[in-house]
């Protein structure tokens, strides 16, 4: 089976993807702008508790300033927009047990409606990081390379959502887990740190990461740095792969999902 289906059935992706972020923040004062509030607080922190505590600078950055902030930032969008598909996508099954069991729904939209949700706060955050950098006159040429990180990100988004919802519901356990595993490959992620700032034994554990190349490709994107392609390109020449095989996945696992929910 294809990968992609037509462009009719995968444009209804969209509407459950609206619906659930209008849900997500309807109430809110704020709104949609918690998207950007959130990581802008949080890369406050983690740069207040790196630079102010344990006195930590990046490579090729300022010292202090907005320069190791904005790389933090760069890394966590792409690790929180994947660690949030992560975690959701493995009860995804079961918040929308009514559409399982009608057996003409394309659940794989389910998935891929998640993805967008993602994509939609990728794209606020990359417009507020923009602006910061624009503000202090760091825009670069570099930027034009931004689509290709996001889609790099994004697809690899989709394999996680579509494996984690299928494994989600036969094995619950992974509700519990999948949050616990995301905590340590924060520190495990060149999130906080560049790959070439890392010990070798960190480095070696960095190469298996499938989250590595597409933060450090990001922060390429961002900031015009190099970018290492000779460690990289598994991880890209796989991504399609694992696209197919996720989906397949998908699509035989599936037939145990309306007694599972």
């Amino acid at each position: 089976m294809m990968v992609l289906g037509s462009f009719d059935r995968w444009s209804l992706a969209w509407p459950l993807a609206k619906k659930e972020l209008l849900g997500r923040y309807r109430g809110s004062v704020v709104g949609l702008a918690w998207a950007m509030v959130t990581p802008l607080l949080a890369v406050a922190v983690y740069a207040l508790v790196f630079q102010g505590v344990f006195k930590a600078n990046w490579p090729g950055a300022q010292a202090g300033g907005l320069g190791y902030a904005a790389r933090i930032f760069a890394g966590l969008a792409v690790f929180t927009g994947c660690a949030e598909i992560a975690m959701r996508a493995t009860g995804l099954m079961r918040e929308n047990a009514s559409l399982v069991k009608r057996v003409v729904f394309p659940l794989e939209l389910l998935g891929v409606a998640l993805v967008l949700q993602s994509a939609v706060h990728a794209f606020l955050q990359t417009v507020v990081l923009a602006l910061l950098l624009l503000a202090v006159g760091e825009a670069r040429w570099s930027w034009l390379l931004l689509p290709f990180a996001w889609a790099w990100v994004l697809a690899l988004q989709l394999v996680l959502a579509w494996l984690l919802s299928a494994l989600g519901c036969y094995l619950r356990d992974l509700q519990h887990l999948v949050p616990s595993l995301i905590t340590g490959l924060m520190f495990l992620s060149p999130v906080f740190y560049p790959v070439d700032a890392a010990p070798q034994m960190l480095k070696a554990l960095l190469i298996f990461n499938p989250l590595t190349a597409p933060i450090e490709f990001m922060r390429a994107a961002w900031f015009g740095s190099a970018f290492d392609w000779a460690t990289a390109w598994p991880s890209l020449a796989l991504l399609l792969p694992m696209l197919a095989f996720a989906r397949w996945f998908f699509e035989h696992a599936r037939q145990g999902f309306a007694d599972l929910v």
